[in-house]
């Protein structure tokens, strides 16, 4: 039998002959023709149409789930994140009696003593005087027994100087050599201003934030701040620092 192109075969010839009908099944298998491919993407669009009008659908029921979740979720927030945020305390710390009784002099005999040189910026007022004490330092209850318990007996020079600074919530910038007790100058008073602030709340951040340029000092801090914290059932601290597994930190 000659060969006839698809488009040219009619209906009859390919019910009369078996073989021309087994023939072009397979070729139509292989290409199927314009009208057939017309014909299956009008349906499929109809189908499309019907499952985006239709509100018992899959897919809308799907969607319709989704913006209430969306919805719910967002309605369920914590309060505390509707909330302003808690302005700070800034304790008005005073030193004891005695240190704020000293005079000029007697404060520079005191740096002079402890080999420690202090400059204020012009527009700022006077540094308070240095205090070589701790319990002229006024500090918390609970902060006195943890220096207790680690048997400090008196401030070093960048601490007599420095804490009482702190305390008063000023700004400073020291320097000191390595083991003068650096850390601990900013760490008791930080826990000072943190142990004078309302009570925090679920999904509240930090109360403070303590910078280091490397993992190991940031160790040390942490160490140092848990040493003079200890006392303290409700004061946490954590070390963040990167090339660390994050479920550990």
């Amino acid at each position: 039998m000659p060969y006839v192109p698809p488009h040219l075969r009619s209906s009859s010839s390919q019910s009369s002959s078996p073989s021309s009908s087994s023939s072009q099944s397979t070729t139509g298998n292989t290409k199927p023709s314009s009208e057939t491919l017309d014909s299956d993407q009008q349906q499929l669009h109809k189908t499309w149409n019907s499952n985006n009008n239709n509100n018992n659908s899959s897919s809308s029921s799907f969607n319709g789930a989704r913006r209430t979740t969306s919805s719910s979720s967002s309605s369920n927030l914590p309060v505390s994140r509707t909330l302003s945020v808690p302005e700070a305390v800034f304790h008005q710390w005073k030193p004891s009696e005695r240190v704020s009784r000293l005079q000029p002099e007697q404060i520079e005999e005191v740096r002079l003593r402890l080999n420690v040189d202090v400059t204020a910026a012009p527009d700022s007022a006077p540094a308070p005087a240095p205090i070589e004490s701790f319990t002229d330092m006024c500090l918390h209850e609970s902060i006195m027994k943890d220096i207790a318990f680690h048997e400090y007996t008196r401030p070093t020079s960048i601490q007599a100087q420095a804490m009482p600074i702190a305390l008063q919530g000023r700004d400073l910038l020291g320097c000191a050599e390595t083991g003068s007790g650096k850390t601990a100058a900013f760490a008791i008073p930080m826990i000072q201003h943190c142990l004078a602030q309302p009570s925090v709340r679920r999904g509240d951040g930090p109360l403070a934030l303590v910078l280091a340029p490397t993992r190991e000092l940031a160790q040390q801090i942490e160490k140092e701040v848990k040493a003079f914290s200890r006392s303290l059932e409700s004061f946490r601290t954590a070390i963040v620092v990167g090339g660390t597994n994050m479920a550990e930190q």
